[in-house]
Parts: structure tokens; sequence; C-alpha cells
């Protein structure tokens, strides 16, 4: 008859081959405080150099690690203008971690770049909104002449309109995302 062993001998047995890696371990949590550091000087009120300083006491490389994945990350096309500092902020986390000074610069470019990227969107749409002005005008004219009644068109409310604008916004996100996608490529090297 086989021997009844508990719970806590089979769980001691398969955990017996564990081995810790404190070191790992260790660098995890080193990581993490980084990260939480650079949070907290993305979040802040307002721009802290001594949080910024406090991220330069841990070692380059340690850092680095840590960043990367916030800095690469961080570069999207904003969905509205960016009226904070928070760009500045990023380029401030960029130029801390990057050695290269073209990697700083071609990040510094990039951030200047997607400020843009919302100024160019509504100069777009305002530029559409004129092109497609007459064609409003004249398919109102049109219903009036049909129906014998004026009926104000908006250009939210016309579908033909709205196409137009919705695929040259799609045609700008497309040219945007693929030069940020190429910058990054760039950038993802310099690390």
């Amino acid at each position: 008859m086989g021997k009844i062993r508990s719970a806590w001998e089979i769980a001691l047995e398969r955990t017996q081959s564990i081995e810790i890696d404190e070191e790992k371990i260790r660098r995890g949590s080193t990581l993490e405080k980084i990260k939480r550091i650079a949070g907290a000087y993305l979040s802040a009120d307002k721009k802290d150099d001594e949080i910024l300083g406090q991220l330069l006491s841990y070692d380059k490389k340690d850092v680095k690690e840590a960043l990367k994945p916030v800095l690469m990350s961080s570069l999207s096309l904003p969905g509205a203008e960016v009226v904070d500092d928070r760009m500045e902020r990023l380029a401030a986390l960029a130029s801390a971690v990057l050695d290269n000074s073209e990697a700083v610069m071609l990040y510094d470019k990039l951030l200047e770049f997607l400020k843009q990227y919302p100024e160019h969107k509504k100069q777009l749409v305002e530029r559409l909104k004129q092109q497609l002005e007459p064609m409003l005008k004249q398919k109102q004219e049109q219903i009036a002449e049909q129906y014998g009644r004026n009926v104000d068109l908006r250009l939210e409310d016309d579908k033909e309109a709205l196409q137009i604008i919705n695929s040259n916004l799609e045609q700008l996100d497309k040219q945007y995302n693929d030069t940020l996608e190429k910058a990054k490529q760039d950038l993802e090297k310099a690390f």
C-alpha cells in the first residue's frame, strides 16, 4: 500500500528544485523604481528638476533600460492639441537617457513633429470645409428646387462631404504614422 502524503509534503517536493535569482529580483525592483520616478516626473504639476536628479542617481544602463519603453511608447499621434509641457519633460528624460546627441536631436524633432500634428489636422479640416462649402450650397439649391423649400445643410449632415474629410484625415494620419514609424526605427537603433 502506498504512503499517503500531505499537500505540504507534495508542495515541498515540487518547490525543492526552484532557485531564486536575487540579483534578477533586485534589478527588477530597481527598474520599477526608475519607472515610478519617471512617471512622477511626467505627471508632476510643474517641471521638477529634483525628480529628474533622482533618476540620474541610478546607473545609466538601468535608467536607459527602464525608460526605453516609456520614451518609445510616448511617441504617438496626439488626439488633441498639446497644451502642457509634457513634450518638454519627455525631451528632458530623453536627454538624460540617450548617450548619442544625434539621438537626442532626433527625439526632440519627433516631439516637435508630434506637436504639429493637431494643428495640421485642424488646418486640413478648415481648408476642406472652405472647399466643400460651394458644393453644399449647390446641394441646398437643388433640394430647394426639387422640394420647394429651403433646407439648411451643414457639413456634418452631408455624407459625401464627411467621406471626403475622413479620407483626407486618414491620408494625413497615414503620412504622419509612416514618418513616425520610420523615425522610431531609427531611434530604436540609437538605444
